[in-house]
């Protein structure tokens, strides 16, 4: 009797299980605007995943086993608009008709500066190449087959560098494993405030190798995605935080009400300015003297030479932090003042410690995949602002 309540089970399962992989598809056309032809060669691609496809004589294009979660869909094609699309799994399948427009004026809105730099390259790119690349061990092993697409524009009055690319970014990490196609949107380095931002949007392909070089990358990619912020969002999603091995606290500034306090009654005591009083033709201070004894005085000068404010550190779980659902597969992340991420690798005594902050703030939402937007909400110090680049960076749908 349960060897057929287990066979009925999988065979009511099987035709289900079949039903959902045929729908995982997103097929289209992509079309020019301007004279309604169909365009060739147009790059198709899932953001920041290995799902891509090209189109073919008649723009048609496939992608089939879309992974689960909600993503972007990227089309893009030299002298044309890249299109972004957002769709979740649960909206599969997909027949799409794209219209691409053709694009005006190459980054005419750049206010910077009137062109770009001629030996932009050669002057500013050790700087985009540290802040986009990175500066890990696996950086030295990634390379920028087109850098000559690139394009710099540097503004004097806002000590701002600002980068651009005609064509995708084609960038080979032999440390990894990977052919990243980087669509590349915007890039800016603050040299006052050391911050650099850049959007765009990547698509993985896997290098061919040996199968020392695939096992060796393997490896590679393991020790790159545990402790990273796909990792932490990922456990932070599904309530795995302590599993993981990441511990979160959050720093908030109290401030001093004794200090609050002393400085009101040292007010009085001792007024910013002095009042004075004609008398016999000369001016007389009509302060009153302070009836506290010195001790107290004292006291107070030691309270006021104290900061405004102190800091409380406080442990939190996923609890915490995710406020609520949207949907069944989108959490949202929130929370005030400063996070400290520490990870720690299994087995080892080794402790990476990062800080988050929101920026506007506003909720960050977090996929079961571990994808967060909006990125350029969230802003990382610590070892993530040296770490999370493109030298280290793994497609969405990797998993270890």
């Amino acid at each position: 009797m349960e060897k057929a309540c287990c066979f009925f089970i999988f065979s009511f399962l099987l035709p289900v299980f079949l039903f959902s992989q045929t729908n995982r598809i997103i097929k289209g056309k992509v079309i020019s605007e301007a004279n309604d032809t169909p365009l060739q060669d147009c790059s198709v691609f899932i953001n920041s995943t290995s799902k891509g496809a090209v189109t073919n004589t008649n723009g048609v294009f496939e992608l089939q086993d879309v992974p689960e979660g909600k993503y972007e869909l990227i089309v893009s094609r030299i002298g044309f608009e890249t299109y972004v699309l957002e769709f979740s799994s649960s909206q599969l399948p997909l027949d799409l008709h794209i219209y691409l427009k053709q694009k005006a004026t190459e980054l005419s809105a750049v206010t910077v500066e009137a062109a770009p730099q001629e030996n932009g390259l050669s002057k500013w790119g050790r700087v985009f190449v540290d802040n986009f690349i990175g500066t890990t061990p696996n950086s030295k092993y990634c390379t920028i087959k087109n850098s000559k697409a690139l394009r710099f524009w540097f503004s004097k009055k806002k000590n701002r560098l600002n980068v651009s690319a005609k064509e995708p970014l084609i960038i080979q990490n032999k440390a990894l494993g990977y052919i990243i196609k980087f669509q590349l949107e915007s890039f800016y380095y603050d040299f006052n405030t050391h911050i650099a931002l850049y959007t765009g949007y990547p698509f993985f392909q896997e290098m061919n190798g040996t199968e020392r070089k695939k096992r060796r990358w393997i490896d590679a990619r393991r020790k790159v995605y545990f402790g990273s912020i796909p990792h932490f969002m990922k456990s932070l999603y599904n309530n795995q935080l302590d599993e993981q091995g990441f511990q979160v606290i959050r720093q908030s500034k109290i401030f001093d009400p004794e200090k609050e306090r002393v400085r009101d009654l040292y007010k009085k005591i001792f007024p910013s300015s002095d009042t004075f009083r004609l008398q016999n033709n000369t001016l007389v201070n009509i302060n009153q003297k302070s009836d506290y004894p010195p001790d107290s005085i004292a006291y107070f000068n030691s309270i006021l030479s104290k900061p405004d404010s102190y800091s409380r550190y406080i442990g939190l779980g996923a609890n915490k932090l995710l406020k609520d659902s949207i949907g069944t597969t989108t959490k949202s992340l929130f929370f005030k003042d400063t996070l400290h991420v520490m990870y720690r690798f299994p087995m080892q005594d080794h402790v990476d410690q990062s800080t988050i902050n929101l920026i506007t703030p506003a909720p960050v939402q977090i996929e079961k995949n571990g994808h967060y937007y909006p990125p350029q909400e969230l802003l990382v110090n610590g070892y993530w602002a040296v770490f999370e680049k493109i030298a280290n960076t793994l497609p969405l749908d990797y998993s270890p």
